[in-house]
């Protein structure tokens, strides 16, 4: 994991992980995608609107696409949550999985860091 790996990196690609490998997570994103991404960690405006973008990307999402996103917008932040996650999670362990649900020091990204 690079040194400049912030906290908004960890929370995201937890909240990724969660919901990639968790129906009962995906459904709780897609109710209440503000409360969601308030308690995955991620800095949430209280006066902004959360919104879910589930489109497929053809290649892995950028760390300044996802930024983009989150941020990129007044009063709104997108979560890029794809349908699939770009690498085949039952590749992973349980404890791969944990690791990267609980923003630990792992080797796996979810997206690029560019």
């Amino acid at each position: 994991m690079s040194e400049d790996f912030s906290e908004f990196d960890r929370a995201y690609q937890s909240l990724l992980a969660k919901v990639w490998g968790d129906d009962a997570a995906l459904a709780a994103l897609l109710a209440d995608p503000k409360q969601f991404a308030v308690e995955a960690g991620l800095p949430v405006d209280p006066a902004a609107t959360v919104t879910v973008d589930r489109s497929q990307p053809e290649e892995l999402l950028t760390r300044t696409e996802i930024l983009q996103a989150f941020n990129g917008t007044p009063g709104t932040h997108v979560l890029r949550v794809p349908e699939h996650a770009p690498i085949d999670l039952s590749e992973l362990t349980d404890d791969d999985l944990e690791l990267i649900a609980a923003g630990g020091n792992n080797n796996i990204n979810l997206y690029q860091s560019k």
